[in-house]
């Protein structure tokens, strides 16, 4: 799966009660913690990172931070609603609602739509204004989550019209003689499969017999179904005379009968 970093992400200047309260036990390095938590989030793959032992090893490295006191500040942003806690312990990573939130609106949707289906924690029905906890403003409207969903669907709608199509396609041999699907599908609503199958191959032995390739099959195809129902109304018998009106009109029934095995 492709990553979609983002190269920066807002931070308002005033956070939330949270994050208030993760600075007020554990000073500006409970703040700074959690701040480098979303920098490796939004910097990696745009909405969500890894996170193990060997994770936190390296990040305790990387920012000169004591192991304990990582462990002990992501532990308590998760206990507070800041990173999701059963994605953290069902998956081993860290993300939040707003945190995608602001990752779909950030990127467009053809990049959002690559969001594992596992992790994603937004609905059509509910996109919660200060959903990761984390004071940043999560400032998309209803209407444009609607917007996307139904976007989605729709695709999604696509896709399996698409499969059912193909499951309903054309035969191979359509090919052969240069008819799309879209065409073969026309023929048979104006006929019927076994039809149109019929006069397709009949136009595969024309071909072969005369050693060229037909450049209009479907108008070809058409006529002869058009011209065969035709031919198949004039080969109906006529309707026999009505009792009431020449029951004694000999020549009439004369005449019906002999058509009856025309």
């Amino acid at each position: 799966m492709a990553k979609y970093k983002l190269d920066w992400f807002k931070l308002d200047c005033r956070l939330d009660s949270k994050m208030e309260l993760i600075e007020a036990e554990y000073g500006l390095l409970g703040f700074a913690v959690v701040v480098k938590l979303w920098q490796e989030i939004y910097g990696s793959e745009g909405y969500y990172c890894e996170w193990n032992d060997d994770i936190a090893i390296l990040f305790s490295k990387k920012h000169n931070i004591a192991l304990s006191k990582v462990k002990a500040v992501l532990m308590r942003a998760i206990a507070r609603g800041i990173f999701h806690k059963g994605l953290f312990e069902q998956y081993g990573i860290l993300t939040s609602h707003g945190i995608q939130v602001r990752y779909y609106d950030a990127v467009d949707r053809r990049k959002f739509a690559k969001i594992k289906p596992e992790y994603l924690l937004l609905c059509d029905t509910q996109f919660e204004e200060d959903a990761d906890n984390s004071g940043e403003n999560a400032d998309i409207s209803t209407e444009k989550a609607n917007i996307f969903f139904t976007e989605k669907k729709r695709e999604e709608k696509k896709r399996s019209d698409e499969k059912r199509e193909a499951a309903q396609s054309a035969p191979a041999e359509i090919s052969k003689v240069g008819l799309t699907d879209e065409e073969y599908r026309e023929l048979v609503r104006l006929s019927d499969e076994i039809t149109v199958r019929i006069y397709i191959n009949k136009l595969i032995a024309w071909q072969q017999q005369n050693s060229k390739r037909s450049v209009k099959a479907y108008i070809t195809v058409k006529n002869w179904i058009e011209q065969d129902k035709q031919s198949a109304k004039r080969a109906q018998p006529a309707p026999a005379p009505e009792a009431s009106k020449s029951s004694f009109d000999l020549a009439a029934w004369q005449e019906y009968a002999e058509h009856l095995f025309d």
